[in-house]
C-alpha cells in the first residue's frame, strides 16, 4: 500500500515546487483570485515538466520502498528527486541554481535525519557518516573541478552535488557522479555533432544531475 503514501507524498512537494516556480507571476496579480489563477498551470511544457516530475518521484518511491521495505528511506530519496526537478528547470532557464531550494533541501534532510533518529537510532550513527562522506565526495570533486577548470562548473553545481550525497551516502552518490556526467557527456557529443553548440559553450548541469538521480534510484536498487 506504498502508493497511498507515494502520491499524497508527491503531489504535496509537487504542489510547493509549482508555487515556488510561480511565486513572481502570482506577486504580480492585484487581485487574490488572480493570484489564485495564476497558480494554476496554463503552459503545455510546463504541466508536461510537473506531470513527468511527478511520475519521477511516484516510481522512485515505489522502486526504493519495494527494495528496502522502509517508508523512510523511499520519501527521503523521493524528496531528492521531486527537489532536483525544479533546481534543474531553473538552471535550463536561468544557468543558476536556486540557493532558496538548496536550503530548503537541507532542511529537509534535518527533518529526516531526526525521523531516522527516532525510527531507529542505532543505525543513525552510520547513516550520518555514509552521508557526510557522500557530501564530500560529491561536493569535493566537483569543487575541485570548479577550481580547475573555471567558468565551466559553478559554485552551484558544488553545492548542489553535497546537498545530494547528504541524501544519497557515499555508494550512491557515486552511481549519481557517474550517470549524470554520462548523460552530460553524450548530449553534448550529440549537440556537437548536430552543430547546435561549439567547443567552448557549455551545457546546464543541473538536469542531467536530475535525470541521473533518478536513474541511480531505479538502476541502484
Amino acid at each position: 500500500m506504498w502508493v497511498l503514501i507515494a502520491v499524497p507524498l508527491v503531489v504535496i512537494l509537487m504542489v510547493l515546487v509549482s508555487c515556488y516556480l510561480q511565486w513572481e507571476t502570482v506577486l504580480m496579480k492585484e487581485t487574490l483570485k488572480a493570484r489564485i489563477m495564476a497558480l494554476i498551470p496554463a503552459e503545455p511544457l510546463y504541466i508536461a515538466f510537473l506531470a513527468v516530475s511527478s511520475m519521477m518521484g511516484i516510481i522512485t518511491f515505489g522502486i526504493q520502498y519495494y527494495d528496502h521495505s522502509n517508508f523512510i528511506w523511499a520519501a527521503k530519496l523521493t524528496t531528492l528527486v521531486v527537489l532536483l526537478a525544479p533546481i534543474s528547470y531553473i538552471d535550463f532557464k536561468t544557468r543558476k541554481i536556486s540557493n532558496f531550494l538548496l536550503l530548503a533541501g537541507l532542511s529537509a534532510r534535518a527533518v529526516f535525519y531526526i525521523i531516522e533518529f527516532f525510527a531507529d537510532n542505532k543505525a543513525i550513527t552510520g547513516i550520518i557518516t555514509s552521508d557526510i562522506k557522500g557530501l564530500l565526495l560529491g561536493g569535493g570533486i566537483f569543487l575541485i573541478g570548479a577550481v580547475a577548470a573555471k567558468n565551466s562548473i559553478g559554485m552551484g553545481d558544488v553545492k548542489m552535488f553535497a546537498v545530494t550525497g547528504l541524501f544519497c551516502g557515499y555508494t550512491r552518490t557515486m552511481t549519481v557522479i557517474i550517470l549524470s556526467l554520462f548523460l552530460c557527456f553524450v548530449t553534448a557529443i550529440i549537440l556537437l555533432l548536430l552543430k547546435r553548440k561549439g567547443l567552448k559553450d557549455s551545457v546546464p548541469l543541473a538536469p542531467f544531475v536530475f535525470a541521473g538521480t533518478f536513474l541511480a534510484m531505479i538502476l541502484g536498487g
